[in-house]
Formats: C-alpha cells, structure tokens, sequence
C-alpha cells in the first residue's frame, strides 16, 4: 500500500518540534495570546476584514491540507492537496473582494461564528515567536437556512510579537472533516 507523505508546513513543523516551555492559562503571554484570537474571531465574524488583514506578518502564510482517513500508523491523514495555501497578498486580495462586489459565492454573506477553545501555547526556539494550538469550531447559516453547517478544525498558530502587538506569522488548519459539507469556502477561516 501507498504511504501519503505528510504536508510540511512551517506550522506543522514548529509544532512537531515545539520544545519550549509551556505557557500555562493566566500567565501575561497567554492572556496576551487569547485575547488576540478572540479579537480576531470577532474581526471576522463582523466582516472587518481590513483590520483582520493588519493582524498578519508580511511572511505570514496559512494552510489547510485536505483531510484524509488513514490507518494510525500512516500519521494524521494530511494530504499534499490544500483547500488553502496563502501568502499575505493572496490573503489580503481575498479579504477585499469579499468586501466588493465579486464576492458572489458568498451575497448575501452568510451570518458565522467562531468558537476558540482548548488554546495550548508554548515557547519557541525563536525569542517573541509563540507557537499557539487551539481548535476552531465555526457555525455558518446562509440565507434563509433554517440550519446551520459546521466546521471544526486544529489551528497550529506561529505568533509573533511586534512593536505594534501580535501578528500571525504561520497558521495551519487541519479539519476535521474528510468532506467538508459547506457549499463553498467563501469565507475567512
């Protein structure tokens, strides 16, 4: 049988060889870090997607490979394939158009929210770099759905403090789901 090779990302890789001391639940660092990822589910949720866009690095790339359902031993079932592979200029260029008038998988806009929990943070070997692993429920409605679909993910996160706050350096999202079961992606994850 055909072993899949795992997807090496920077995030999936800092969180493989996180060594660092854990930051434990009401130290500053942590509080820091929370507050941030509940300020940005609130920047998307609300569609201010320009101020969402000033929480990333210029070198900020996020990921999301394709779920696979594999044996144990052929490790977490990531794929080669990706819903998402983006740099900041593809981030930001999605960002505004889902603000214009192109944005038509997604007109009227579907009404999500995010849910953060189960936030991990530990030191890295990069002084002020931080990796943050939480996990992301997002409920999403559309139209006049009497229901909603559901999207629950891991989010392997490379923070990095600036002179201004926090920046999202890396993010890695793998899903939960090896079929997604939304009608598209149009929307920020």
């Amino acid at each position: 049988m055909e072993q899949t090779e795992t997807l090496k990302t920077p995030a999936t890789a800092a969180a493989q060889t996180a060594t660092g001391k854990q930051i434990r639940h009401g130290e500053p660092v942590y509080n820091e870090l929370m507050h941030f990822l509940i300020e940005e589910a609130h920047l998307l949720d609300s569609a201010l997607y320009k101020q969402w866009v000033g929480l990333l690095a210029e070198d900020v790339m996020i990921s999301m490979p394709v779920r696979q359902t594999v044996n144990r031993k052929r490790g977490d079932g990531r794929s080669q394939l990706c819903w998402l592979y983006d740099d900041k200029a593809a981030l930001t260029f999605k960002a505004l158009r889902y603000l214009g008038d192109s944005a038509w998988a997604d007109d009227p806009p579907s009404r999500i929210r995010r849910m953060i929990t189960n936030v991990r943070v530990h030191e890295t070997k990069v002084p002020e770099e931080y990796l943050v692993q939480s996990y992301l429920q997002l409920q999403r409605n559309s139209g006049n759905q009497h229901n909603f679909t559901t999207f629950s993910a891991r989010r392997d996160d490379i923070m990095r403090r600036s002179g201004t706050g926090w920046l999202i350096a890396q993010r890695d999202i793998l899903v939960d789901q090896a079929v997604l079961g939304q009608p598209n992606l149009g929307f920020m994850i």
